[in-house]
């Protein structure tokens, strides 16, 4: 993760320069680039898991989130994952049905589940997270670590003004 490539500048400018022109340009509009970042990745990353065990990103995002949990109830993997309800329903249901989750009643609420990974489960975990680590260095390699703390910083910045855009606008894009 060490090597830092010197960079023009230029890619960046153009992203600025969309933000003032009058002329609408799809390959310059931010949410565009961060969809097609988003895209990219999740391809790169969903071929491990995929390959490996015919999981689907939100299966893995499920399993991913309860292998470092005790235990957690649908709900709070939904606010964990920015999953909605029905891809963490999906993911509990094919987890389930490989025997990577097992579910009990919640003692606290009686309506709600509990999930946890099971030991088979967990053993898929296991094996995929050094692998995920190795391929998150593998992305990130060309980017010396204060430009992946720049970017980390960056990205929750942008995510946090997200949430603070009214409803109403959100419509009008």
């Amino acid at each position: 993760m060490g090597r830092s490539k010197e960079r023009s500048g230029k890619e960046g400018a153009a992203v600025v320069s969309s933000l003032h022109d009058k002329e609408f340009k799809l390959e310059l509009f931010f949410p565009y680039l961060t969809r097609v970042f988003y895209s990219h990745v999740t391809r790169t990353v969903s071929r491990i898991y995929g390959e490996q065990y015919a999981m689907k990103p939100h299966e893995w995002r499920t399993m991913a989130i309860l292998g470092v949990r005790e235990s957690l109830t649908p709900a709070q993997i939904m606010e964990r994952s920015s999953m909605d309800k029905v891809s963490v329903s999906r993911a509990i249901t094919g987890l389930r049905k490989r025997g990577w989750i097992l579910e009990r009643t919640n003692k606290n609420d009686g309506r709600s589940r509990v999930l946890r990974l099971s030991s088979t489960g967990r053993k898929v975990y296991d094996n995929l997270v050094p692998q995920m680590i190795r391929l998150e260095k593998r992305l990130l390699e060309d980017l010396s670590p204060e430009e992946v703390n720049v970017l980390t910083g960056l990205m929750k910045r942008v995510q946090e003004a997200a949430k603070r855009v009214p409803q109403s606008d959100e419509r009008e894009t």
